[in-house]
């Protein structure tokens, strides 16, 4: 009997909801020590940090999507921080019944000390951060894992799902493919993969190499920026994407809200971008990386006109003339239209208005509801 208790143990079973077997007291101390023994010692294959701040209401779901996954050979480090009693208690129950499950709590305010205590609370060779309003695909983590071994990826991208529920609460979907992302040719290739298919944005759900994770960290770039994952592709050894494999995020909203720092965050990608490409060129690049973060570019300033526009609750008609001619007059803008100049077809009317840095077409346009009677450019739909 012993024997089997030590069996299940070993198994991740929780032997005590067996039928037929029955513990007294010294022999649960035993079990719960090596339980712990187990927890603490082992050395997964792969840990996923799930970080829950507040009171967010799709905690358990993106919980148990990692749960319900058939990769065994994994640790789920949940970070709290200033989360609420009801969601805190679900999160210790599950804690409590799962082996696989750390949750930690993090008091520190200052943006990424969720994910760098999460980190340090990892165990496995390749790790993978998320918040609780993501989730996984029934087998994607095994598919990924599969990847990286197939391909000796230390980054590996799942298809992502951008998801977002109108008002009768039914789900519409974009998915973002990673089927043709893969070194097959070179990396410069491979960057104009995912700057095209709009991977370049994502850092959360995608399976990274411990080692490098951790340079990221170091670096000090934050999580969720184009900049990060510069850093890890510059770093990586090789990439790959895994079509199969699904990752659901929320699609991001670009006019519910103003966001005064918009265009500042597309310059800090766009430059991150700028750097990488920049030295994939003199290795041996070719032309067409640089031609899509041309567009790149142009889909984010679109972006950014539209969430100044038409953002309720924005700003005066003084500020969003002065905040439009400084994004039309920055170099690096004008630097595109001189670049796309005679390879905008697709573009739509909008650039000529910002090619000529005609403020009040913009407006117009944005205002006007234009895209949603003659359709977004082809680069925005990515």
């Amino acid at each position: 009997m012993q024997h089997l208790f030590l069996t299940c143990i070993a198994t991740g079973d929780h032997p005590h909801l067996m039928t037929g077997c029955t513990m007294n007291g010294s022999l649960l101390l035993a079990v719960e020590r090596t339980e712990n023994l187990v927890r603490r010692g082992s050395h997964p294959r792969l840990s996923v940090i799930l970080i829950v701040e507040g009171s967010p209401s799709y905690t358990m779901r993106a919980l148990e999507s990692i749960q319900n996954q058939d990769l065994y050979d994994l640790q789920i480090v949940v970070v709290c921080r200033g989360v609420v009693a009801g969601v805190r208690h679900s999160l210790e129950v599950a804690a409590d019944r799962d082996i696989h499950i750390d949750l930690i709590d993090v008091e520190d305010p200052v943006p990424g000390a969720c994910l760098r205590a999460g980190f340090a609370a990892s165990r496995g060779s390749q790790i993978i951060a998320m918040n609780a309003n993501e989730w996984f695909a029934p087998q994607s983590l095994s598919q990924m894992v599969e990847s990286s071994c197939d391909a000796s990826a230390d980054i590996v991208f799942p298809s992502v799902s951008l998801d977002r529920y109108d008002v009768h609460r039914e789900r519409h979907s974009r998915v973002l493919d990673a089927t043709s992302v893969s070194e097959d040719e070179d990396r410069a290739a491979c960057l104009t993969q995912l700057v095209s298919c709009g991977l370049i944005r994502q850092t959360s759900g995608v399976l990274y190499d411990r080692a490098l994770f951790e340079a990221c960290l170091a670096h000090g770039d934050a999580f969720r920026t184009v900049s990060f994952l510069t850093f890890a592709l510059s770093r990586a050894k090789r990439v790959s994407g895994c079509g199969r494999a699904r990752f659901h995020a929320v699609a991001p909203s670009i006019t519910e809200t103003f966001d005064p720092t918009m265009f500042a965050r597309l310059s800090d990608d766009i430059g991150a971008l700028d750097r990488l490409a920049d030295s994939l060129a003199v290795a041996g690049g070719g032309d067409q990386l640089k031609l899509v973060c041309q567009r790149y570019y142009y889909a984010g300033l679109v972006a950014c006109i539209e969430n100044l526009c038409l953002s309720p609750h924005g700003v005066s008609s003084i500020e969003r003339s002065a905040r439009l001619h400084d994004m039309l007059e920055a170099q690096r803008t004008r630097q595109m239209v001189a670049a796309l100049k005679g390879n905008h077809r697709g573009l739509g009317l909008l650039y000529g208005s910002i090619a000529s840095a005609n403020y009040a077409m913009c407006v117009v346009y944005a205002s006007g509801g234009f895209f949603q009677s003659f359709g977004r450019p082809d680069c925005l739909v990515a």
